[in-house]
């Protein structure tokens, strides 16, 4: 059966370019940034489904314990807050000390952390 020699060379052609769009759909989806985009992503996901577990949609927020005894409460940004006599300012009155959690930053920490797991995890397996 011989073919003629076109038509081997087109066919040789379209196998490369279908090669070159499966590498490239390869490295986009292995590429770091895409990883930590994607890592990012399931954070927001899971801090949103935390928040409306510990606040329900409708609900005003509430004052949670926190670490100490104290209570908290939503800031201005949408962090949780906790407030406390922790001292005594100048002229003997207890001052207030107030606590943010910057859900951005926490998701922003675990996305580092995860990447720096799945690094140390590849260098193992080499």
């Amino acid at each position: 059966m011989p073919q003629d020699p076109a038509v081997i060379q087109r066919q040789i052609e379209q196998t490369r370019a279908e090669l070159a769009e499966t590498v490239d759909a390869i490295a986009e989806i292995v590429s770091p940034r895409r990883v930590a985009e994607r890592a990012n992503e399931q954070i927001r996901v899971k801090v949103g489904e935390l928040r409306e577990r510990l606040v329900p949609a409708g609900s005003s927020p509430r004052p949670a314990a926190l670490p100490g005894g104290r209570a908290g409460h939503q800031d201005a940004e949408g962090g949780l807050a906790a407030a406390g006599s922790s001292g005594i300012s100048g002229k003997g009155v207890p001052t207030e000390v107030v606590r943010t959690v910057r859900w951005e930053r926490v998701a922003l920490a675990s996305a580092v952390f995860l990447l720096a797991v799945g690094a140390r995890r590849r260098r193992r397996r080499r």
